[in-house]
Order: structure tokens, then sequence, then C-alpha cells
């Protein structure tokens, strides 16, 4: 075993700890004999390990406390990270930061932080959504009204961005009492400073320097954001280590005149490292880089061989102690893999140009070559699990692109210094100019991108036939001829199930949040409808996702209210979905959402009051002047959305609909019967992660109804 194995105890540390949240999660949503077994594999392992290998009983423990702690430390997270807020009413004070500001002309979403209301003091920031478009600076001390809900950035699914800027409450239907002038912090005036600088000095790419110096892509046109998505390089907006090191690069460069003891150039360097990480937020691709960097000076100081590997473990491990739910962003995900990718892909790949003889001169042009095709190969079934397009053009796109934007980033980075370095701007902004040119004819061709489906289990294939090819995992000729086809088997495998849709059983998924109810109504056979106002995109998206893993074979949309209805949200179904027919249950115009369904060819019908239409989905309407609830039958199953508040709720109970669950999307936990789910439901036994935002599974099991959480 101790030749077989290239044991690093930092990767086994990491991945362990990742294997403690991925635990902690599933535990969170309902799946605990999931993340139970999960854990269960890693204890085998280690087991064997242990018995197999010298002192490999310390490895395992070490492994086993690892992935006690990642444990712990998501339930820290969980519990600390806000307190429960269902919809009040509140008047908050706070100060306006400078998140999605740069760039933006007013808006109706501001960001505030340090809030507090006469009652308590809330952690992290408030996003405040404003029915019309406000008018507050950066630094504003305000008092805002509204309607106070705790944001949740972990539902299922992971807001990076809610992650990433703190953001832990959302306040609706604001309004502004009083705004008072305040200041701009440290961070605040540099980025504005940049933003000034380069509005000024670069008029066609303004917007693209602040994002590569920043990573804010607030200022960025949604056509530039496309074109970098369509061409393969939208990596390149991102702050990554590729800015990272060109900042250190400069440091080090003048600090080597003087001839620094390595642990000193190390300090030094990594003060304005520190800072650039704050003016970009933290991201987890600057930490991951920034520690990285810091091994590499700390293997020169201990006078050891520099690992990346390792690097990469402890980079990993800090990351997630600061956010264990990084783990499931997709940035952090690419971030890692590009990165493990070179590691395991570059060395092996150059030492074949060195036993074929090739020239160095071309060795050393290739190299640009290679590392493009590690990044994507590693990356590539991670955009697949995650849903995301793969553009083909993106390994050649990035051979010319990453040059002409780091000469660009260098540019830029000299060019905010005053006086007469602002001229490099200009110089800047035409490579820029360049790349955009060029991106734009790679995403104008039809074939840009494609989708590709792919599981969590093609991308655990991947990694252990990378870490063999790495030469991490010693074999020999034999072990060479068998390893290697049989993970290549069962990747082929892997993403072959991932196109097999399951077949459809009588079920409703519902996601339920303080805005919306969104329900997701499967037959046995094969017909599926949704229903709901249709209002919280994030929750149109789960429904989506879920509904994408069936074989469906028609697909009906109900609409409770339309003028709520969010545009986006209507493209995405509408671009997912072939959608057959769209029932309006309330006769409510929105112009711009049955404009998306009647260019997608979907027949539009304005629902009589109190009818009921479908056939194995049967959707029934009741009205009373206004739409009070809307009933939904399917096989057996009975599911009630009531919309209105406590007494509404009340009224349509009193009814005796004979409904197997009510949903109370509007009303509060109040009003629960034993039979109801509201937001922030806490009354129902082994709800986990549901009880705080309600994202459920109804089945009939024989003469019961089953309720799994998700």
């Amino acid at each position: 075993m101790k030749r077989l194995f290239n044991v690093r105890l930092s990767l086994i540390a990491a991945f362990s700890f990742a294997i403690g949240i991925f635990a902690f999660y599933e535990l969170l949503f309902g799946d605990f004999y999931f993340g139970l077994a999960a854990v269960a594999v890693l204890v085998v392992l280690l087991i064997v390990f242990a018995i197999k290998r010298n002192m490999g009983w310390k490895i395992a423990l070490v492994a086993l406390v690892f992935v006690l702690l990642g444990f712990g430390r998501s339930i820290l997270f969980y519990q600390t990270d806000a307190s429960d807020v269902l919809s009040q009413p509140t008047t908050l004070t706070g100060r306006v930061t400078d998140i999605g500001r740069n760039g933006a002309q007013g808006g109706k979403i501001y960001y505030l932080e340090d809030c507090s209301d006469e009652n308590s003091r809330y952690g992290g920031r408030v996003a405040v959504y404003f029915d019309e478009s406000a008018s507050l600076n950066v630094g504003d001390n305000v008092t805002v009204r509204g309607n106070l809900s705790t944001a949740f950035p972990v539902k299922g699914d992971v807001n990076a961005f809610f992650l990433r800027n703190r953001i832990r409450y959302e306040l609706r239907d604001a309004y502004v009492e009083t705004a008072e002038r305040g200041k701009l912090n440290v961070g605040e005036s540099v980025r504005k400073y940049i933003y000034d600088v380069t509005e000024s000095y670069m008029p066609d790419n303004n917007g693209l320097m602040y994002a590569l110096l920043t990573g804010d892509r607030n200022a960025l046109d949604d056509g530039t954001q496309w074109t970098f998505g369509r061409a393969g390089i939208s990596h390149l907006l991102a702050v990554s280590g590729l800015h990272v090191g060109f900042i250190a690069a400069v440091f080090a460069f003048v600090l080597k005149k003087f001839h620094l003891r390595p642990w000193l150039e190390c300090l030094i360097i990594f003060l304005p490292l520190a800072f650039y990480a704050y003016l970009c937020n933290f991201t987890p691709s600057v930490i991951r880089a920034i520690v990285m960097l810091l091994c590499g000076y700390l293997s020169k100081t201990l006078l050891s061989r520099y690992d990346m590997l390792s690097a990469m473990a402890w980079a990993a491990l800090i990351d997630l102690l600061v956010c264990p739910f990084y783990l499931f962003d997709i940035g952090f995900q690419l971030s890692f893999m590009s990165v493990f990718g070179i590691v395991a892909l570059h060395a092996p790949l150059n030492r074949l140009l060195v036993r074929k003889n090739v020239n160095a001169h071309l060795r050393r042009l290739a190299g640009g070559v290679t590392v493009s095709l590690c990044c994507t190969a590693s990356t590539l079934l991670v955009l697949a699990c995650n849903g995301e397009q793969i553009a083909p053009f993106g390994m050649l796109l990035n051979v010319i692109a990453i040059p002409i934007v780091s000469v660009a980033f260098v540019l830029g980075l000299f060019g905010l210094i005053p006086w007469i370095f602002h001229y490099l701007l200009f110089a800047s902004d035409a490579l820029l100019q360049a790349v955009q040119f060029v991106s734009e004819k790679f995403a104008q061709t039809d074939f840009a991108t494609f989708g590709v489906k792919a599981t969590v289990l093609s991308v655990l294939i991947v990694i252990v036939l990378f870490f063999a090819v790495g030469g991490f995992i010693r074999l020999g000729k034999l072990g060479k001829r068998i390893f290697y086809p049989i993970c290549c088997f069962l990747l082929v495998l892997s993403i072959v199930f991932a196109y097999i849709p399951r077949k459809t059983n009588a079920s409703f998924y519902a996601v339920l949040t303080e805005r919306d109810a969104v329900v997701v109504a499967l037959s046995q056979d094969g017909d599926a409808a949704i229903l709901g106002d249709l209002s919280d995109y994030r929750a149109v998206q789960n429904a989506i996702s879920r509904l994408e893993e069936y074989d469906v074979d028609a697909l009906t949309l109900f609409i409770a209210h339309c003028s709520q209805t969010n545009p986006d949200a209507a493209k995405a179904i509408a671009t997912h979905f072939d959608v057959r027919c769209v029932y309006l249950l309330n006769a409510e115009a929105n112009d711009s959402v049955t404009k998306v369904f009647s260019q997608s060819g979907a027949e539009i019908v304005t629902q009589l009051p109190n009818s009921e239409v479908g056939k194995s989905v049967r959707v029934r309407s009741l009205y009373d002047g206004v739409l009070r609830a809307v009933c939904i039958r399917l096989d057996g199953l009975d599911l009630c959305v009531v919309y209105g508040d406590d007494k509404w709720a009340q009224s349509v109970w009193e009814m005796g609909l004979g409904a197997d669950v009510y949903l109370l999307p509007k009303a509060t936990a109040t009003f629960a019967p034993s039979c109801t789910l509201t937001p922030c439901q806490t009354v129902l036994d082994g709800n986990y992660g549901a009880n705080k935002y309600g994202n459920f599974t109804i089945t009939q099991k024989g003469d019961k109804i089953h309720l799994s959480f998700r």
C-alpha cells in the first residue's frame, strides 16, 4: 500500500473536511442515510488503509477528526448565520454599501450593512428591494420601511452571491423614510477611484477593466457577459490566481533587488495581497491563490520542495473554514478543479514533449496550450454537472485571450497611478477591444456552446483518473492496463446514466418561500404541470431543476397572479420546456409574460372562476371576488394552495375541501393545522432544512401521505 499511494496528509484532511460538510448538508435536507453512507465509505477505506500501511491508523484518526470538524463547522455556520425572520413589517436603519453600485445609475436593489431596528441588530447585510427606482448614494445612512425576511442563501442550491457578500436578510416593498449623506470606507473609496479612472480613460471597455481589477461585474453590459460566456472565457472576468499572481510578481520583482530573506519577502508581499483580497470581497478563488502563494514562500523558508497539490489542499481547508457551503458553489468547484487539472496533467504532458524530443522553444510555446487543455479537461464535467453550457472554442480562445488580457491587466494596474500613467489605460482599452472582437466572432457561431449532462459520480471518477495520470497513484504497466479502461468505462456509464430520465410517478414537488409557492405536479402517465405566481426566480429555477430529472411528455402552466410573474422566470420555463398551454387563473394583465409564451407557441387561456381543467392533472380555482385558493388533484393526491393571510387561510380551511395538504405561502406559522405547510414551518418532526424554507415532495404510500424534504 505504501508503494501504491503517494500520501499527503493535508489532502486527506481537506477531503475529510469536505465529507463532513457534505454529510451535514444531506442531513439538513433530511437525506440522513445518504450523508451517513458517504461517511461510512470514508471510514471503511481508512480502516483498510490503517491495516495495510504502517502508521496508517494515525492518518485514519486525522481523517475522522476532520470529518467531525467539517460537520461541526457547518452546524456552527448554519446556526449563527442569521436569525429566522418571516416577512414582518420592519423599519431598518443602515448604511448603503457599494455592492452593485459602481456602474449602476440608480436602481431598485440596494444592499445595507450595520442594520438595526428598535429591538435588535442584524448581522450581515440586507438586500433592499424598492418598487420603483430609488436614488441613494454609497455611504448614506438611511431609514427604510418594508417587509423583512431571512434570505437563506442555502436552499438545496446555493446562492453564491449572497454567501460571498454576507447577505442574510431581504427587505421587500421598501420605501425610504430618511437619508443622510455619509462617508465611504477605504474599500469603497478605492473601488470608486478605480471605476472613475477607468471610465475616464477607457471609453469602450471601462466596465470590463473594472471587472478584471475588482471582480465586480455590475458595470458590464449583458452583451459582454453573454459574449464571454459563449466564447468560453468568462472565467477571465472573475478575479483569480491569474490576477493575484501578477500583483505578487510585480512586488517580488522589486523586492528581489533588496535580496531579502524569503520569510520577510513573504510578509511584505502578503500585505498588498491581503488588501487586494479585501477589495475583491475575499472571494474563494482569491483566497485560494493567496494561500497557495504563501505556501510557496513557506516552502522556500523551510528549505523544502513546493508541493502544489498540498498547497491546494490547505487553500481548500481555509476557504471551507471561512464558509463551509462554498463547497456547493460552482465558482469554488471550478477554481479548485482547474488548478487540480494543471497539477495532475500539465507535468505528464510536459514530460511527454520531452520524450518526443520537442524543441525547448516549442515546448514553452506549447505550455499555454497545455495549461488551457488541462483546465478545460478538468472543469468540463463540473460545468456539465451544474447544468452549464460547454464552450468547445474556449480552449483555443484562451490561448489567445489569456496573454492579451494579462498584458491589459498589468497596463490597467499601472494605469491607476496618477498623472501620466493614466494614459496606459488607452493601450489597455485597445487590447481588450481586440479580445472583445475575437470573442464576438466565436460567440456568434451556432455551435459556440452545447449542453452535456453529468453526475457528481462522473466528477469523482475524473478526479480519481487524474490522480492516476498525475502519478499520485503508482500503477505498474499491468495496473494501468486494467485501471484506465475500468475508469473510462465507469465514466461513460455515469454520463449515460445522467441522460436517462426517471419515470414519473404521482407526486407533488413544492418550493415554498416567503414570496411564492411554486408547485410541480407529476402524473403516472408523464403529464406535468407547474403552478404558482412565478414571482420568485430562484423558486422557479428550483422547480425547473426538479422537473428536468423526469421523462415529461407534456407541460401545462397555471399562473395564479400573472401581474406578479417575473418575466425572467417565464423565459426560463419557456426555454427549458415545450409548454403546451398556459392557464391564467386571475384576470390580470402582464404583457411581457404573455408575449414570452406566445412567441414560444403556447396556447394562453384565461380560466373561468371556480372551474376545473385538465386530465391527469386537474386544477380548480376557488374564486370569491379574488382568487382565494387553487386545488390540484392528481391520482388520489389532493393539494390546496391558499392565497392570503391567516384570516383567508382559516376561511378556506373551514370550507372542508378534503385536501391532503394545504400550502399557506402568505400566512404565518401561527395558523398551522397538522396537514398545512407554511414558510419557516417548525412543527414537523424530521423536517430539517425544510423547517426554514419548505422544499418538499408529497407522494402517496398505501393509505398514507409521505413527505420528503429537499
